[in-house]
């Protein structure tokens, strides 16, 4: 080898180790800090379960082969302080928006989980779903968020505090400290 690519060689071996020396640690680091995937109830157990516990439902609308499913499921629901706000504050379900032979009963009516998916205005996925205790429609996140853009809604999903404010006026509400009447009763 001609000294100058010896140089080269030697230089990007180094740039190698570094990366991986830098990288490795803090991808493992980083990895570990996670909660565990969410493994999903199905939509009736979610609605049955809901009705004795009276919590607010957050439905996972999926399909199979949606990358950004997989991200959200990966990335922002492993988060350990959102997982905890969500298994505290809500009852949890999921519909695959591509399955059409399955059949599912709401509100007296008999559908599939394509055409509930529908029925709750899902376009694509992933969508989230919000429903009262009693399967209400409350309303919809279409698509993938950030952690931080994701939580702010389910805080303002989780904390009810949707029944009284515009989420404008409770993210400025979270700018300036003050708590909701939820996050006072539960010491936060």
């Amino acid at each position: 080898m001609t000294r100058p690519l010896h140089r080269i060689a030697v230089s990007m071996l180094g740039l190698a180790i570094a990366l991986i020396a830098v990288a490795g640690p803090a991808q493992s680091q980083a990895t570990s800090e996670l909660a565990p995937q969410i493994e999903w109830p199905s939509f009736p157990d979610a609605l049955s379960v809901a009705d004795s516990s009276q919590k607010v439902i957050i439905i996972d609308i999926w399909s199979r082969t949606c990358g950004w499913c997989r991200k959200l499921q990966s990335e922002v629901y492993t988060q350990p302080d959102l997982q905890e706000f969500v298994f505290s504050n809500f009852e949890l379900g999921r519909l695959d928006i591509d399955a059409e032979s399955d059949t599912l009963v709401y509100k007296g009516y008999t559908l599939s989980s394509q055409m509930l998916s529908a029925g709750f205005g899902a376009t694509g996925t992933p969508t989230t779903i919000f429903l009262e205790p009693d399967g209400s429609y409350i309303t919809r996140l279409e698509g993938f968020h950030e952690y931080a853009n994701f939580f702010d809604v389910i805080r303002f999903i989780g904390t009810e505090s949707f029944r009284a404010m515009s989420f404008d006026d409770f993210l400025e509400s979270e700018k300036s400290g003050e708590a909701t009447s939820d996050d006072k009763a539960e010491g936060k």
